[in-house]
């Protein structure tokens, strides 16, 4: 299988979870996607471009306006379904106060060749005890970016929210009994989604970071996916530890953001 396919897989999996958003505008140039229950959360308030319009970022920009007019959604974020695009109208972004956003996308066959934690237990998250300790860990490492409790409450609820809807399996790690870690597996078809990937600073440096996944790359097997698929930050670490588990790089995911004010 090609690079360009894997990449179209990784962009469905991106938009489908975008096309849960209750008020969809359809423009030329792509959708702005609007949800205001989640007004604080870029994921959830955003433009997906498909192709860049004529007139440039403005044209863009002033649909965005328009949509999340009258709403308390303040800031504004963008994907681009053409990264070179993205890359291509870089500066003209930047000049209007926004900073490019990147992630690498990245692919995998089969089960990492790594040494696991054997301590380390996983089990299914999506109710009771365990949901409650993969909140835990979510918190905590959102919290450690400096998001103020609002906007960690709202994360909890769109993540809820795809989770249910789109049938993602949330999974919590624990070590010794205490929540240490999670991550997601999202099947679909021949390919899995990974995400939620977190371990609580409290365990880093441990082994669980490569031992959930593992477990995730399992349980994609399991469902009989042949592809598991992930995106990371282009420019932090957690990227170099998917390498040394196989996975391989297949394309970038770009966008801008400017923050509210």
């Amino acid at each position: 299988m090609d690079t360009d396919e894997m990449m179209r897989a990784v962009r469905e999996f991106l938009r489908t979870a975008r096309e849960l958003a209750p008020i969809k505008v359809q423009r030329p140039w792509g959708t702005v996607y609007r949800d205001d229950r989640f007004p604080l959360i870029h994921q959830a308030n955003l433009a997906w471009v498909t192709a860049v319009p004529e007139g440039g970022p403005e044209r863009i920009l002033a649909d965005m306006d328009e949509a999340f007019r009258g709403t308390s959604i303040r800031h504004r974020a963008l994907l681009f379904e053409d990264a070179e695009q993205a890359f291509g109208v870089q500066e003209e972004f930047i000049r209007r106060g926004f900073r490019p956003t990147a992630e690498l996308a990245m692919a995998k066959v089969g089960l990492p060749d790594c040494i696991v934690n054997r301590e380390v237990e996983i089990r299914p998250a999506a109710e009771g005890e365990a949901a409650e300790g993969f909140r835990s860990v979510m918190r905590a490492t959102d919290a450690a970016f400096g998001h103020p409790p609002e906007v960690l409450e709202q994360m909890w609820g769109l993540r809820q929210d795809w989770a249910r809807r789109l049938e993602m399996r949330p999974y919590l790690a624990t070590l010794n009994g205490t929540p240490a870690g999670t991550f997601s597996v999202w099947p679909r078809g021949i390919f899995a989604w990974i995400d939620d990937v977190a371990t609580h600073p409290d365990f880093r440096m441990q082994g669980v970071g490569r031992t959930m996944i593992f477990e995730a790359c399992k349980r994609a097997t399991e469902a009989r996916c042949e592809w598991v698929v992930l995106i990371s930050d282009l420019f932090d670490t957690p990227r170099e530890m998917y390498k040394t588990l196989g996975f391989e790089p297949i394309g970038e995911v770009r966008g801008f953001l400017h923050e509210s004010e």
